[in-house]
């Protein structure tokens, strides 16, 4: 399994574990827009800069995702 790290696309994310597909779902809602649309090629710690979302969280919510 590659290291996912925060220069990653949500398109690099979801596109190798597609199972990460619903941790943004989740996010959508705090982020008030959908990321998978709205962020597709955007690099993780941009997308939690815009939004004011906790990268570490986030980071740590995708890598449970994945693990399971």
């Amino acid at each position: 399994m590659e290291n996912i790290n925060a220069q990653m696309t949500i398109l690099d994310v979801v596109s190798k574990y597609r199972e990460t597909e619903a941790v943004f779902k989740r996010y959508d809602q705090k982020a008030g827009a959908c990321l998978c649309c709205e962020e597709l090629f955007e690099p993780l710690w941009k997308v939690a800069e815009k939004y004011h979302l906790d990268l570490n969280k986030l980071m740590y919510d995708i890598e449970e995702a994945v693990a399971i």
